[in-house]
């Protein structure tokens, strides 16, 4: 979905929950930044991660839309306990990338990284929950992943708390809360947020 369409669904913030689900399901895989190289250090270099080659294949891969080879780059990478790798697999399973979709298989590779404490495959998970995409829908262990991402610093997962304040999922409706989490993603360059605030009436 090209990113301003994502956007026109995710920041009429009156819509109805139809349109608040397609905001939540379109920001698992196009919202949260790509695995980026770590920057030099003068210092001892840390440790790399288990299959960090595989997975930095698996994303050159996915660049190219070869979807099959990122999966098998994926694999190879998930297969050593890599989570950026199994939040790819995840996604690719999501979006229906070189494999039929299903999200239930999407939640479990979702799943395996949060439990790592990845942020991007805890926020994905959180809003499987939401959603009740390939798991039982459930605001309560949704808002629990969600704030495990937005606890680590995840501006997607922060965004995603302030809607489901907004609109009350799991929650008691509150503005307030709403565009306290808005802010807090907005500070750290979430567009949708910034968006979000500026429907609000808020600067």
């Amino acid at each position: 979905m090209e990113r301003s369409a994502r956007r026109r669904l995710t920041l009429a913030l009156a819509l109805s929950m139809t349109a608040v689900a397609l905001m939540a399901a379109a920001s698992l895989v196009a919202a949260q930044p790509a695995g980026k190289p770590s920057a030099p250090t003068t210092s001892a270099p840390a440790a790399v991660p288990l299959g960090d080659a595989d997975y930095r294949k698996g994303q050159d891969f996915l660049l190219k839309q070869n979807y099959a080879e990122a999966m098998r780059s994926y694999r190879a990478a998930a297969a050593q306990g890599n989570a950026p790798a199994q939040v790819g697999i995840g996604n690719l399973y999501a979006e229906g990338q070189g494999v039929p979709k299903d999200y239930r298989e999407a939640s479990r590779w979702f799943g395996l990284a949060a439990a790592q404490g990845n942020s991007e495959g805890q926020d994905n998970l959180g809003m499987f929950y939401v959603m009740g995409m390939g798991v039982s829908k459930d605001y309560k262990e949704g808002m629990n992943w969600l704030r495990k991402a937005a606890d680590q610093g995840n501006e997607v997962a922060q965004r995603n708390i302030g809607f489901m304040y907004f609109k009350g999922l799991g929650v008691a409706p509150d503005r307030a809360e709403a565009i306290r989490w808005f802010r807090m993603a907005a500070e750290k360059g979430d567009d949708d947020s910034k968006e979000a605030l500026k429907e609000l009436g808020v600067k």
